[in-house]
């Protein structure tokens, strides 16, 4: 799945979460690189992020305040850091070529997925080597974005077989820091088997085809032009 001259060289699931919204605002955002206004929320979401990172690594004393609605579960987390060969990792980047093997984050000729991992635990269950990928979210739950929930922790799911060969299973998790609500719930969680492996990695590649292969990049209108920067209503250059 080479790329088709279209500019796009790589993805990620926000990437591809993007041109799934708009192909056109994905083109003005990662092609033509048109500078966006600044978004507060992202930028409270990064800082967050490094916060969670900086306590669970023992470079923080104190856990954010804002992080407090999982207390014990960071407090478990820090402690498990600490112990030699826990298995334990955090704000870890992956990185694939086009046919699935581990490259550099910053290799930009050959890497063609980059998935960030907030935290992830090796977990034995009995005889089953587990791996717990973790995601930290600000803000709120929200059913509306359950089918989006499913597919990030899907592509997770995915990542952590080629970068950890040997486990036999994935339950990967969303932590939402505001609510301290878990998706899934630990009593109802979604597991991903070895076997899963290639069915995965062929639904990613029929997913983003679409974005490697279009040299049109249409708008496609929706609740997202309300605050989209290149919307009519907004003074851009889209015709919606």
């Amino acid at each position: 799945m080479a790329t088709q001259g279209n500019g796009v060289k790589s993805w990620s699931f926000s990437r591809w979460s993007d041109y799934n919204k708009c192909p056109y605002q994905f083109k003005k955002k990662h092609i033509d690189k048109v500078p966006e206004p600044e978004n507060p929320a992202m930028a409270r979401g990064t800082a967050i992020h490094t916060a969670a990172e900086d306590y669970i690594k023992g470079r923080a004393r104190t856990l954010h305040k804002e992080l407090g609605t999982f207390k014990e579960e960071f407090k478990g987390l820090r402690d498990l850091y600490k112990t030699p060969g826990s298995g334990i990792v955090v704000e870890d980047q992956w990185a694939f070529t086009q046919q699935w093997q581990p490259s550099g984050w910053k290799d930009w000729n050959t890497t063609w997925v980059r998935i960030k991992l907030d935290c992830g635990v090796r977990l034995q269950d009995d005889e089953t080597l587990v791996f717990k990928p973790i995601d930290w979210k600000t803000g709120k739950y929200s059913d509306y974005k359950a089918g989006e929930y499913i597919l990030q922790l899907d592509l997770y799911a995915l990542a952590a077989f080629k970068m950890v060969p040997d486990i036999e299973e994935v339950r990967p998790v969303l932590a939402f820091t505001d609510e301290g609500v878990v998706y899934p719930k630990d009593e109802e969680p979604i597991v991903f088997y070895k076997k899963d492996e290639k069915m995965l990695q062929n639904k990613w590649e029929q997913r983003v085809a679409p974005m490697f292969k279009d040299t049109q990049f249409k708008p496609k209108p929706g609740k997202h032009c309300d605050w989209c920067q290149h919307s009519k209503a907004k003074g851009g250059t889209c015709k919606y």
